[in-house]
């Protein structure tokens, strides 16, 4: 088969990859079709690379504004222009479309009708849903520009999702829709299942309810970008209500627009901070968040994820969750026994209760050994490939050789 790969963002280029090397494993052709602008620099860069198509996309400084909204209607235009035109003479025998960009999916939809190709959505984010704004999605802007994702969803011969949460926010449906979740490679040498750091002094002491008693510092971990959809007050309530059972020793790994607020509030709440800065070389990372008692994955409300990143890099080392993010990450804790999830309502409780766990050296190792159970059966490279071939045995290759492309 012929495949082409297409995603406007940077940001989503290695799972752009990932999918594109399932495919080239298998013995099929794969083109990708990217922009050329750095999401993190907002910056154009010249690329070049064999198989590769650099569609350009206007720079643009802030997120949300007009002007990012014009650049990516224009890329989707000029997409689809290129995409057409090897239709025509070296036709593509599957589109699968990274989103957002929403309005790619309109692209996908007007290709589709033309040639009967099928198509993919993978949707691994939802604009406007997740945007941190509270009242956004009913306000007629943000309906409008849902609909431009959902008008289309019917040509779709397979939808995947990087979380089981996204089914229900937007109602995809079910007899073609699979989750793909998100994995982070595991590196040659890794030790599979873990346990508590061997140096980790905090387990030592059994008695964690009195506070400032000489008890080592219960160290915690924050990792990723410190932004606008993280909910700096909660974090900071429950850590200081940590603090208040047991000193606290905050490991903050990543950097952000938020961060001079966050680390000034975190040094308000708890024993000691240490920033760490943006940490890219893995094993350097990895060394902080496994000599960690919880790693932090909570996102104000209004965000609706299921799973984030940094759950995944936590749970890879072995580190229990401080989790308030519903759906799969919720039910993964609860389930699997991965960590704690914070009630907002009694943040008191619910720091009682992630202090005696990790106290408790033998609650604390099952918790740690738990956390990465949950990574080996969700979140390895295996994981992802055994989803994707079952979804496109089942799906796209009926639709290839069966010309059954056409969802309406």
């Amino acid at each position: 088969m012929k495949v082409a790969i297409i995603t406007h963002s940077s940001t989503f280029e290695a799972r752009a990859h990932a999918i594109g090397d399932y495919f080239r494993r298998r013995g099929d052709d794969v083109t990708w079709f990217f922009s050329d602008l750095d999401h993190r620099t907002k910056k154009t860069v010249e690329r070049s690379a064999p198989d590769h198509v650099y569609v350009h996309l206007e720079p643009f400084k802030r997120n949300m504004s007009m002007k990012r909204m014009r650049a990516i209607r224009r890329f989707s235009h000029d997409v689809e222009r290129e995409l057409d035109t090897r239709m025509r003479t070296d036709p593509f025998d599957v589109l699968w479309f990274l989103l957002p960009a929403n309005s790619l999916a309109g692209v996908a939809d007007r290709l589709h009708e033309r040639y009967g190709t099928p198509v993919v959505f993978d949707i691994i984010d939802l604009w406007p849903e997740s945007l941190p704004v509270k009242g956004l999605a009913a306000t007629p802007p943000a309906r409008m520009w849902a609909r431009l994702r959902d008008a289309h969803l019917g040509c779709a011969s397979l939808i995947t999702t990087e979380c089981d949460r996204y089914r229900g926010i937007i109602g995809l449906p079910a007899d073609r829709t699979r989750t793909l979740y998100w994995y982070k490679p595991r590196p040659e040498g890794d030790p599979g299942a873990v346990g508590l750091a061997p140096d980790a002094a905090w387990r030592k002491v059994a008695d964690g309810t009195a506070a400032h008693d000489g008890a080592a510092p219960l160290p915690v971990a924050y990792l990723g970008a410190v932004n606008n959809i993280i909910d700096i007050p909660l974090i900071t309530r429950l850590l200081a209500a940590m603090n208040d059972i047991r000193p606290v020793h905050l490991h903050i790994v990543g950097t952000g627009e938020r961060l001079e607020r966050f680390v000034e509030q975190a040094r308000e709440s708890v024993s000691r901070v240490t920033y760490h800065g943006a940490v890219y070389d893995e094993p350097r990372k990895d060394a902080i968040l496994g000599g960690c008692a919880y790693g932090i994955n909570i996102m104000k409300p209004t965000v609706k994820v299921g799973l984030s990143m940094k759950s995944i890099d936590y749970l890879y080392c072995g580190l229990p969750l401080l989790n308030a993010i519903g759906g799969d990450s919720a039910d993964l804790v609860e389930r699997e026994g991965a960590g704690v999830n914070v009630d907002p309502l009694d943040i008191e409780a619910t720091a009682r209760h992630a202090v005696a766990l990790a106290a408790d050296p033998v609650a604390s190792e099952r918790m740690h050994r738990a956390a990465r159970a949950c990574y080996d059966a969700h979140f390895t490279e295996e994981r992802f490939n055994e989803a994707l071939d079952s979804a496109v045995s089942t799906f796209v290759e009926p639709a290839v050789h069966g010309g059954e492309g056409a969802r309406a």
